[in-house]
């Protein structure tokens, strides 16, 4: 059995163009006649490959966590036939009887081929990244990688997937979404003056005093709602997703707030004992009782789904809200939640523990 650990890819650019093939059949006196068009689609990334399907795409293999949510907002996770470990929950009971082909440290490739996907949807970095093509190639597999992370992406994510799967409405019911809440945010945003904006540390849930530079997909969220991440100045830092600053460097920096991505919030979480051993663990830290997030209890722990995944606007709205109470006072960031499940996950009821704050 093949596995492989994941690593590191940036995603440049995305082609999509549509085709039809004509198709014949043999009719009398070996006539040929026109029976039907194969419609196709080609998508190139940045490594080069051109991946070119015939449509519909009925079975894909999944690679990454985020691919799930926007399978099922578009409305074909029907279609999945391998699935990821951080699937397989309640939430996406759908397919919970489908083969697990990658975990968060490797894919199982001899699992991945038993599936027999038409299209293999892989992530452009950490967990289901797919570094070495060949493994697919040899068994005629095409995989298409897709950032499904970093906000500035994700519209175009959306589009694309909208395209393949041939819901370029729903697709467009996404973006709509995103839309109408980061332009309310971004009007009211306009009121307040960059020197009066509020200063931010962002933490990653990799681990204490990991961050991530104004190029991860762990930055922009902070930005989009208003605040300003103290990360600006490590816009020249090569490990831009991964970045451990040092807790002299947070004090020094003296943020208004502290916010912290932590993988124990989401659906699933109803135990609120891990979550506060986290807060605690930031407030406990040497020294830092000296910063004014902490001394004014601003620390602001988010789920991962709603922080870097296609559910990221929820959290800029929670965020904001955090903000800037009184600018976003008539803005209900769960009710907010409560609308992106409606089209992220169709019937299911908004449950578990998402943020969390003093």
């Amino acid at each position: 059995m093949k596995q492989h650990t994941l690593g590191p890819v940036i995603l440049t650019a995305l082609l999509i163009t549509a085709m039809a093939f004509p198709v014949y059949a043999k009719g009398k006196g070996d006539s040929k006649t026109q029976a039907s068009a194969v419609k196709t689609i080609t998508v190139q990334d940045d490594s080069n490959r051109s991946v070119t399907l015939s449509l519909p795409v009925l079975r894909v293999a999944l690679l990454d966590s985020g691919l799930g949510t926007a399978l099922s907002a578009l409305g074909v996770l029907d279609r999945v036939a391998g699935t990821h470990q951080a699937l397989q929950n309640s939430l996406f009971s759908s397919i919970k009887n489908v083969p697990m082909v990658a975990t968060y440290a490797a894919i199982n490739y001899e699992a991945l081929v038993e599936t027999e996907p038409q299209l293999v949807l892989a992530a452009t970095s950490h967990h289901g990244y797919i570094s070495e093509s060949d493994h697919l190639d040899e068994f005629g597999i095409q995989f298409a990688a897709l950032d499904l992370r970093t906000p500035s992406r994700m519209r175009n994510d959306i589009r694309i997937l909208g395209q393949i799967f041939e819901r370029e409405d729903q697709a467009r019911r996404v973006i709509e979404f995103y839309d109408k809440y980061q332009n309310l945010i971004d009007r009211r945003l306009a009121q307040v003056p960059e020197g009066e904006r509020p200063t931010v540390f962002l933490e990653m849930h990799a681990g204490p005093f990991h961050t991530g530079s104004p190029q991860s997909q762990f930055y922009q969220q902070v930005e989009l709602a208003g605040g300003v991440n103290i990360a600006r100045e490590l816009a020249d830092n090569p490990l831009s997703d991964d970045i451990e600053v040092s807790a002299e460097w947070v004090i020094k920096k003296d943020p208004d707030f502290i916010v912290r991505e932590a993988s124990a919030l989401g659906y699933t979480a109803q135990d609120i004992t891990p979550i506060k051993g986290i807060y605690e663990e930031i407030t406990a830290r040497p020294g830092f009782d000296q910063i004014k997030a902490v001394k004014n209890k601003r620390i602001f722990l988010i789920g991962n789904d709603i922080h870097s995944r296609p559910g990221y606007i929820v959290g800029v709205c929670y965020l904001a809200k955090t903000f800037y109470p009184d600018l976003f006072k008539d803005l209900d960031p769960q009710a907010v939640h409560r609308e992106w499940f409606a089209i992220a996950h169709p019937g299911a009821a908004l449950e578990g523990i998402w943020t969390y704050s003093e």
